[in-house]
Parts: structure tokens; sequence; C-alpha cells
């Protein structure tokens, strides 16, 4: 929108200009996502998550309805006390705390997701859902990566027990994802930079949940996630629920459903099993037609092996 200047002849409209010019100058500022770096330290990134960002972060959650197709967008801030799920009663303590609140910029709007801190060579990897580092494709083109990832193992009512581990390098996401928004794909995984004590994330945490594949479906699996805005950790258990109907016509391993009624900000949250020390799968839709279960893609050598080599 252009501007016109104001003509001498109507010193009033320029006095009630300048007093609300005034005005806007006197409200407290909160910079935008877009007046930030587009490649930012990860001091930069640090800084950007301020506690107050955190709290108004939205959660990211993923859809699909009866024909397969996917939607990626912010949800609501919604009460914990109507899902599936308890509180865990110390995140801090390892295994819980492998698991942590993921801070996102994606499309310019400020969201979160969950995450787990997996055993790796580097000790410095992070697994979540693949639309939580990528939208998916848009209008016949591939999808946007995320920016300003932040993630806070054990993060529990604002506290970073361990610190916060920014993003290094760049986000991963299988094709599957990126070009198809195909759900059976929808994998994401990132290296981490150490935290501001410069301690790596494995050795922060004494460890991480280390990744299985290819194994039977029915397992029994304890779900772990931020849902609905909760800033506390919460958890699900659960059997094996079968397959999602829907993504057995997709191409790739179809995905796994367990009873768990996940609110948006679980995105993302791992899977454990054998008592926390190994992942194998983790939470990345709701279908519109069954609210009563979770699903996520199972765990192959094909998918979560594919995406996670060399890290």
């Amino acid at each position: 929108m252009r501007g016109h200047p104001i003509s001498p002849r109507r010193p009033v409209a320029a006095v009630i200009a300048l007093a609300l010019a005034l005005v806007v100058l006197a409200l407290p500022a909160r910079p935008a996502a877009a007046a930030w770096p587009s490649s930012p330290t990860p001091r930069q990134v640090e800084r950007f998550w301020t506690p107050q960002r955190m709290a108004a972060a939205r959660p990211l959650e993923m859809t699909v309805d009866r024909g397969g197709h996917t939607d990626v967008h912010l949800g609501a801030h919604q009460a914990a006390a109507r899902a599936s799920y308890s509180v865990v009663a110390s995140p801090e303590v390892p295994p819980y705390a492998w698991n942590g609140q993921l801070f996102v910029v994606q499309n310019g709007e400020e969201g979160f997701c969950s995450a787990t801190a997996i055993d790796s060579p580097t000790r410095s990897l992070v697994l979540t859902a693949g639309h939580c580092v990528n939208t998916g494709p848009e209008k016949g083109h591939g999808g946007i990566w995320s920016e300003y990832l932040e993630f806070v193992p054990g993060f529990n009512l604002g506290s970073a027990p361990y610190g916060s581990f920014v993003l290094s390098g760049r986000p991963r996401a299988l094709p599957g994802w990126t070009r198809d928004g195909n759900p059976d794909y929808d994998l994401g995984a990132f290296l981490v930079e150490p935290n501001a004590a410069g301690v790596r994330l494995e050795d922060a945490l004494g460890g991480g949940a280390t990744i299985v594949t290819d194994l039977g479906h029915k397992q029994r699996f304890e779900a772990f996630g931020y849902p609905g805005g909760t800033e506390r950790m919460r958890t699900c258990t659960s059997g094996y629920a079968g397959q999602d109907p829907v993504t057995i016509t997709l191409p790739g391993p179809p995905t796994v459903g367990i009873r768990c009624h996940w609110a948006p900000g679980a995105s993302g949250g791992g899977w454990l099993i054998d008592g926390g020390q190994e992942i194998d799968g983790l939470t990345t839709y709701l279908r519109t037609d069954e609210k009563s279960l979770s699903f996520g893609p199972y765990f192959s050598a094909t998918t979560v092996g594919r995406l996670v080599a060399g890290l």
C-alpha cells in the first residue's frame, strides 16, 4: 500500500497522524519472525525463543481424511483433560527426559511439536514428525522447510533442565513426505548444536532412545508428547491398534495406529518400547473420521532407517 504525503493545508490531519504514530511507537514491540535473520546463528535462535514466544507458540497438527488427503496446520490450545494421556511426574529424569518439546517457525508462524533424542554416533540426533520440519508439498511444489528449530528435552512448566539444543545444519525428511505428502513417510530428523554450556545432547541426557526397525506390529508402546499447548510432558500407553486402511492403498509400509487420542502438539512424540530404551514409532496424525486413535509411520529400514543413515 502506498503512502501519501500530508498536505501543509491539512494541519489537523497531520497532528492526528503524528499522535497515532506516537501511540503505536509507545506500544511494546514483539518482533515478527520475518524480522530475524534467515540464517541465524545458534545463539540467535536461543535468543529468539524467549519464554513468552514458547508459551505463545501454537501446536502443529496433521489430519488425514478418508481419501488420504493430508492437512498440516497450527492447532488450538486445548485442555489436556479431554484426552487419553496422563502427566509424566518427573520429565527431567531419563529416559523420560529423552523426550522433549520442539519449537519451530514454519511459514512464518511460531509453532511447536514433540521430539525424541536418539542414540547415534554423533550424540546429537533428534527424531520427530516430517511435517514438523517440512510442510509437505504445496500447490505442486516441494514442501517448505521449518526454521529456528530448538529442541528442549525434559521441558516442564517452562523449565529446560538440560538446556536447549538448536538445529545444526539442515533438517532431513524423506522425499515421500516432502514431494508426495505420503503419511507413510512423515518422518523428520536433524542434528543439534551443543547447549549453551557446550555439552552435546546425549552427553547431557546420559543417552538417547535406540531406533529399532522391522519389528512385529504387536508391541506395547509408551507414547510421549506435549499436546494442546500444555507445558508438561504427557504419556499414553497402548498396544497395536491396527493399520490405517486409508494408507494401505499408498506406496510404502502402511501407518500404525495406537489407542491414544493425542491432541495437536503431540506430533513427533516418540513411541518407546523396552522400558523406554528403544523407539519403534512416533505420532504423526489423527484421522478426521476416527479421533480415538493416533497414527504414525511403521519403522522400517526403508523409512526411518533411510532417514537417519549417516547421522
